[in-house]
């Protein structure tokens, strides 16, 4: 067991359920009277601590210097461990075929070889009803290697059953292997570059999709397989801006736990994460009534299994969920009716405020900004997006950065702040020179506020109008379509205009 941290320990007794602390407590009873267990003592003293303070807890451990404090703390770690792996294990059903595995190694060491070959078979049946390829794969090698050493009396078709099993199962391992790689580089490949902005990158990424696009025959492919592939796919187009493809391998990939829904047990974030490709493909490319129906089915699917999730997937559920609703208005553009929904979002933001990245984070306050914007409370808007300014993110998501940057000087052209447009300007160019991002959109959104600030207000209206025509001729553009993705100034334009 690895020296787990302090602060690795107190955030791990601070995630803890009532369910989970009863349970190690149930647990550190039955191995000695807790009465008389020091690391107990240490759990209580930190899950009382809302703020870490080691040395209060060092003076209430009487008689322990910092050497045994050090491993008290390991042995601690530990112990919550395996007290979370025996709630977890009938709710993973990774960890029973694991335990299964273990128990069977320790039978045949035992001289237990036929014991050892039942349990062995009883985890393939799970392995097999979790689509868990690689576990199996695990199984059918320790069962080929007591069928390899001892007289079993299996027989010559089980031996041949078995061989053939392992090959099935290495080539399932092999297939996912070459596609989760290449999920990863394409993911690694939109988080470096983007969405296409040229033909000269158009040609890029194509050539690097088919270049690490491994040969496959998808009717041969098991469940993950084909959930990787299309994950791929998925990802692929989107880089391309091509909404349509992007959909309908998004839609694939749903199907396929609605042709198996005992994966949903299983896999769970993979199915909303799906549907949130659905979501972003129904946004962009304007069509409503999708988008309300996926909603409907994504929401549903959360109240009615909320419950049963671990707690990694209840924040997953919130992220795609919440997004989703404050997509929903932005879409429908009922800007006013959006803001009941922030308050919600608020609350989870701050339940969940250690476990979410900046990014998420980022992305909400954005979403708040534009839904107060255009909900003309200029106020409200500046206040998200100076706290995303304020954020210590480096160069994470530059592109929101930068449309946070023009945002805020059609708030503060809102509330009438013209006296620091020009630092405002000064400071959006800064940020998109920094970060080589500029663009159509983004030049012509400069020159605009660089030139009405400086016009009589009765000419502005005028100017607004010209500006309009531009950026709608702009927007047709495929490349630079994707630029109004994140901020629609000409919606803005029209609710002035």
């Amino acid at each position: 067991m690895p020296i787990s941290q302090t602060d690795q320990l107190f955030n791990l007794i601070k995630t803890l359920t009532k369910a989970e602390k009863r349970n190690f407590t149930v647990y550190t009873n039955r191995i000695q009277d807790s009465e008389n267990l020091k690391y107990m003592q240490l759990f209580e003293l930190m899950d009382k601590q809302t703020k870490l303070d080691e040395s209060q807890i060092l003076n209430k451990l009487k008689d322990t210097d910092k050497t045994q404090y050090s491993n008290l703390k390991r042995h601690l770690y530990k112990q919550i461990m395996t007290s979370l792996r025996l709630i977890h294990i009938d709710k993973k059903a990774d960890i029973k075929i694991r335990e299964y595995l273990d128990f069977a190694d320790i039978l045949y060491s035992k001289g237990l070889y036929l014991h050892s070959l039942k349990l062995i078979n009883t985890a393939k049946v799970f392995a097999e009803k979790s689509n868990n390829s690689i576990l199996k794969l695990s199984l059918l090698e320790s069962e080929k290697t007591i069928e390899s050493k001892h007289i079993t009396r299996s027989g010559t078709d089980n031996t041949k059953k078995i061989t053939q099993e392992s090959l099935i199962t290495g080539k399932n391992v092999l297939n996912s292997t070459k596609l989760t790689n290449l999920g990863l580089l394409i993911h690694a490949f939109y988080i470096n570059k983007g969405h296409v902005k040229s033909d000269a990158e158009k040609i890029e990424i194509t050539e690097f999709f088919e270049q690490n696009m491994p040969k496959v025959e998808i009717d041969t492919l098991q469940f993950h397989e084909k959930v990787y592939l299309y994950q791929s796919l998925v990802w692929y187009y989107y880089i391309l801006l091509d909404f349509e493809n992007c959909m309908m391998y998004s839609l694939k990939w749903i199907d396929l736990f609605h042709k198996d829904p005992s994966m949903l047990n299983h896999e769970a974030d993979l199915y909303m994460r799906g549907y949130h490709y659905l979501l972003t493909c129904s946004f962009y490319t304007d069509e409503k009534d999708k988008y309300l129906s996926h909603l409907a089915n994504l929401e549903k699917f959360r109240k009615e299994n909320y419950s049963k999730m671990s707690s990694i997937t209840q924040i997953v559920s919130f992220i795609y969920v919440h997004s989703g609703r404050l997509n929903k208005f932005i879409l429908l553009k009922r800007y006013e009716e959006g803001l009941n929904v922030i308050p919600k979002t608020l609350k989870r933001i701050a339940k969940y405020k250690d476990k979410l990245d900046a990014h998420r984070i980022m992305v909400f306050y954005f979403k708040f900004a534009w839904l107060y914007l255009m909900a003309k409370q200029p106020s409200k808007a500046v206040d998200y997006l100076n706290e995303i300014q304020k954020m210590e993110i480096g160069a994470l998501r530059e592109d929101i950065q930068i449309y946070t940057r023009l945002m805020l000087l059609m708030a503060h052209y809102d509330l009438s702040n013209l006296s620091i447009m020009d630092y405002l300007l000064s400071n959006a160019k800064q940020i998109a020179s920094k970060y080589d991002e500029t663009n159509k959109m983004q030049s012509s959104t400069f020159q605009f506020f660089s030139k009405i600030t400086r016009i009589p207000v009765g000419d502005r209206k005028m100017e607004m109008r010209k500006f309009l025509s531009k950026m709608e001729d702009i927007k047709s553009n495929v490349y630079e379509k994707r630029n109004f993705m994140y901020l629609d100034v000409t919606e803005w334009l029209k609710s002035r205009i």
